[in-house]
């Protein structure tokens, strides 16, 4: 057993139930240029349930999520093999329609990024672009996707104000709100709380176990404490490689890799 400050292995938030399978990751090999960054991934992420993904800097973890739903594909020198299917569909596959993936995919980054309008037209321009046009359901998604991110009676009487008025941890906040407006079936975050004071990062994780109830959930974090505190499986990352994946409880306190043990117990990284 890992000895670790007590802190550390608060496993109670996170759900030991059994979930069905929704992404399986296959021999996922990613490359920027001749750079192979990431070799051989495989391992499920679990439906309605929180996997976080740790490990030290420049060690996969972005360029792995950031491949989920081809964010990647941006990068002119960035390619991917092997296979990533959601729904027994290989979202790799250059026939997938990457605008809906992204849809059905979101994602939220590391520095809140609301667009420089108002709170209402965040959550609304995803919707328009959609081709929603009824202004009633636009003002009911706003106000549902608002009420989901617990922000809704914080910013109720100043929708038509600029979203850069918001604090760090409204605006991140604000920016998984507008994720969902889209209902998609699955929210990528990586390193969503890192920018954030310990208040606001407590409400974001507060905010994702009661998301995951409806949402696959998948986080990318430095912070060990906030994996053990959140997530229900767990993915270990180090110099390009998946070490070990599992429950977090297993990982964190029974790991079957000495390079998972040393990380877990602070000796590199």
């Amino acid at each position: 057993m890992i000895e670790m400050e007590s802190s550390l292995l608060s496993f109670a938030k996170a759900s030991e139930k059994e979930t069905s399978v929704l992404i399986q990751v296959k021999d996922v090999d990613i490359y920027y240029g001749e750079n192979h960054a990431v070799r051989q991934v495989n391992m499920p992420i679990h439906e309605r349930s929180i996997t976080a993904l740790i490990g030290p800097s420049g060690c996969g973890k972005s360029t792995f999520i950031r491949t989920i739903n081809r964010m990647n594909d941006l990068i002119p020198t960035a390619r991917c093999e092997g296979h990533i299917d959601y729904h027994g569909i290989n979202i790799l596959s250059p026939k997938v329609d990457v605008v809906k993936l992204r849809k059905e995919i979101g994602m939220v980054f590391q520095q809140p990024n609301p667009f420089p309008k108002t709170i209402s037209e965040n959550i609304q321009l995803p919707l328009k672009f959609a081709g929603v046009r009824n202004k009633r359901k636009l003002k009911d998604v706003t106000e549902q996707c608002l009420k989901q991110v617990t922000l809704w009676d914080e910013v109720k009487d100043r929708l038509d104000r600029s979203a850069t008025g918001l604090s760090g941890g409204q605006q991140q906040r604000l920016c998984i709100a507008r994720a969902l407006a889209l209902k998609p079936g699955v929210i990528l975050l990586d390193e969503p709380t890192s920018a954030l004071d310990p208040v606001s990062t407590a409400k974001i994780e507060e905010l994702l176990l009661q998301l995951k109830k409806d949402y696959t959930i998948v986080i990318v974090t430095h912070n060990m404490q906030q994996a053990a505190r959140i997530a229900d499986y767990t993915a270990f990352f180090y110099q390009g490689e998946l070490v070990e994946f599992g429950t977090t409880k297993k990982l964190f306190t029974q790991p079957e890799k000495k390079d998972t043990a040393d990380y877990i117990a602070g000796r590199f990284g």
